[in-house]
């Protein structure tokens, strides 16, 4: 049972020591990888120039993290809601639009 014990006091030293390097070495994943999420500035609103919020259908303590994994949700919020459609929605640094049938056009 001693060696249990001296195995779990290593682990858990190790852990602190790499967690603390992690912090303050930019090549180690640590908190520093969470700086790198590339901005997601868009903007999606009904018919009615209503402005929607595509994390209103995530999973709670769910994120957004890059551009393809939010157009997906932009494409399932307007099929879903189709009531609410047309729908308009704008990145802010690309030219994509969405039609009236919810798939992406990039408009050059």
């Amino acid at each position: 049972m001693a060696s249990k014990a001296s195995v779990c006091r290593a682990i858990l030293v190790l852990n602190v020591l790499y967690c603390s390097l992690a912090v303050v070495q930019d090549g180690l994943p640590g908190w520093h990888m969470f700086e790198s999420v590339e901005y997601l500035g868009h903007a999606l609103s009904d018919r009615e120039n209503r402005a929607m919020d595509v994390r209103d259908w995530l999973p709670h303590g769910a994120n957004l993290v890059d551009k393809a994994e939010l157009r997906k949700v932009v494409r399932f919020v307007c099929k879903r809601e189709q009531a609410r459609g047309p729908f308009t929605y704008v990145e802010e640094d690309s030219g994509v639009t969405l039609d009236n049938r919810c798939n992406m056009h990039e408009n050059r």
